[in-house]
C-alpha cells in the first residue's frame, strides 16, 4: 500500500469511531473519493460505488465536495490546460468566452523564441491569418503568427508566434496533505469506464 492509502484507510478507520453519524459518513465518504481519485479508480471495481455516488451527486442542487478531513483534503479544483512550454505565455485569444479564465493560446513575441525554429508549409487560417508549423522539443506543432500595432500612432508592430496548449488528459484536481505533512496534488479524470 501506497503512504497515501495507509493514511486514507487509517483516516477511514478513525473517523468510523466519530460520535457524530453524520459526519462520519461524510467525512468517510470524503477519504473514499481521494483515495480512488489519486489511483486508476476506473480500474478498481471497489472506487465505482463512491465515484459513481461522486458523479451522480454534482448535478444536484447544493452540491458540495467531499472532503477528508484527516488529510485536509480541498475541494476538486479543474483547469484543463497544460503549462505552456517554457518561454511562452498563457494568452486567451478574442474567440475565447470571457469570464472563463482559461487562456487556450500560448503566445510568444517572435524575438524572444530563442530556439531555432523548424518552419514548415504556410497555410491559411479560416480568418486569412497566415500560420505555419515550429518544432517544439519533439513535437511539430501549428503556429499562428499574428502582428501586434501599437505605439501613438500605430508605427510599431510586434510579431507573435500563438500556439493552442495542450489539454489535460486528467483536468481535475484535488490538494491534500501526506503522511508527512506535505502538501501535495493528485489530478484525475471523471470518465466512467
Amino acid at each position: 500500500m501506497t503512504m497515501l492509502k495507509c493514511l486514507v484507510v487509517g483516516a477511514a478507520a478513525i473517523a468510523g469511531t466519530a460520535s457524530v453519524p453524520s459526519q462520519t459518513l461524510a467525512s468517510e465518504w470524503g477519504c473514499q473519493v481521494l483515495l480512488c481519485l489519486s489511483g486508476d479508480w476506473q480500474g478498481t471495481p471497489s472506487c465505482h460505488p463512491p465515484i459513481d455516488r461522486l458523479i451522480d451527486a454534482m448535478g444536484l442542487p447544493g452540491f458540495s465536495w467531499p472532503t477528508c478531513p484527516q488529510t485536509n483534503s480541498s475541494g476538486a479544483g479543474y483547469d484543463p490546460y497544460e503549462a505552456c512550454p517554457q518561454g511562452w505565455t498563457p494568452y486567451a485569444p478574442a474567440s475565447d468566452r470571457p469570464g472563463q479564465g482559461q487562456a487556450s493560446m500560448c503566445r510568444i513575441a517572435a524575438g524572444n523564441l530563442g530556439q531555432p525554429a523548424s518552419f514548415g508549409a504556410r497555410h491559411g487560417q479560416a480568418d486569412g491569418s497566415p500560420t505555419e508549423t515550429i518544432q517544439l522539443g519533439d513535437r511539430t506543432v501549428p503556429v499562428q503568427l499574428t502582428h501586434v500595432s501599437s505605439g501613438a500612432h500605430n508605427d510599431r508592430t510586434t510579431t507573435y508566434y500563438d500556439i493552442q496548449r495542450p489539454r489535460r488528459a486528467k483536468p481535475y484536481y484535488i490538494d491534500y496533505d501526506d503522511a508527512n505533512g506535505l502538501r501535495q496534488r493528485t489530478w484525475f479524470n471523471l470518465s466512467r469506464p
